[in-house]
């Protein structure tokens, strides 16, 4: 397998995922690419792409995984010294942790509540193409981050983190395996396809029964 895979979500659940994987299906080898931006698959050598979002190419294959929900989050040094925010207004008052790819700064975070949806435009003094990048900003009390629960569940369940404004709606994202062609859907990727899904379930249950999302949020 020729699998690229997103920066923070990779190295944090898909690695030891992975090695998983490869324990029970000893006949697999693994080529691992890591990174954050759409993958070239006429340029870069991978046969199989893991993203955040589905495929916009109508050439492309893909398989959905699972929808994601994003958190708006902090650690509860920095809302003991910053406050925490009751509604997503308060935002504005507070250091944003932006994530930037392909020259777009995704600095407007979008909420919905009783069917009305609120903009935020964020501050900020931190921006990275990296995503595991504003994960760790986040961890070291520099501001407030936007980000899959995924990315963040260790972080979540271990307490490290606090979901914020979750009467607040943020609008979610979704998984997917993504391959430029029915030729390069082997059973080893159908097989890895279940694989990613039950771990990625797994993770929701237990954010579930912690109260940090509902099962309709991953519906």
């Amino acid at each position: 397998l020729r699998i690229s895979v997103p920066s923070d979500l990779g190295r944090n659940l898909i690695l030891p995922w992975l090695d998983e994987f490869m324990q029970t299906h000893e006949g697999v080898s693994l080529k691992l690419h890591v990174s954050d931006s759409n993958i070239d698959f006429y340029r870069d050598p991978v046969d199989v792409a893991l993203r955040y979002g589905s495929p916009h190419d109508a050439n492309l294959y893909g398989f959905k995984i699972c929808n994601v929900p994003r958190v708006v989050c902090a650690i509860p040094k920095y809302l003991e010294i910053h406050g925490i925010p009751e509604h997503p207004n308060d935002l504005t008052t507070h250091n944003g942790l932006l994530y930037q790819l392909h020259d777009i700064l995704h600095d407007v975070w979008e909420f919905s509540h009783q069917g009305e949806s609120i903009k935020i435009k964020m501050q900020s003094n931190r921006t990275s193409n990296d995503a595991e990048l504003v994960r760790r900003w986040c961890l070291s009390g520099k501001g407030i981050a936007a980000k899959s629960s995924l990315d963040m569940s260790h972080d979540l369940l271990s307490g490290q983190i606090v979901p914020l404004l979750s009467k607040f709606e943020l609008k979610s994202t979704e998984l997917w395996l993504i391959c430029p062609s029915r030729q390069t859907i082997t059973p080893a990727l159908r097989l890895l396809r279940e694989h990613l899904k039950i771990k990625c379930s797994d993770i929701f249950i237990q954010l579930i029964d912690k109260g940090i999302l509902t099962k309709a949020d991953t519906q």
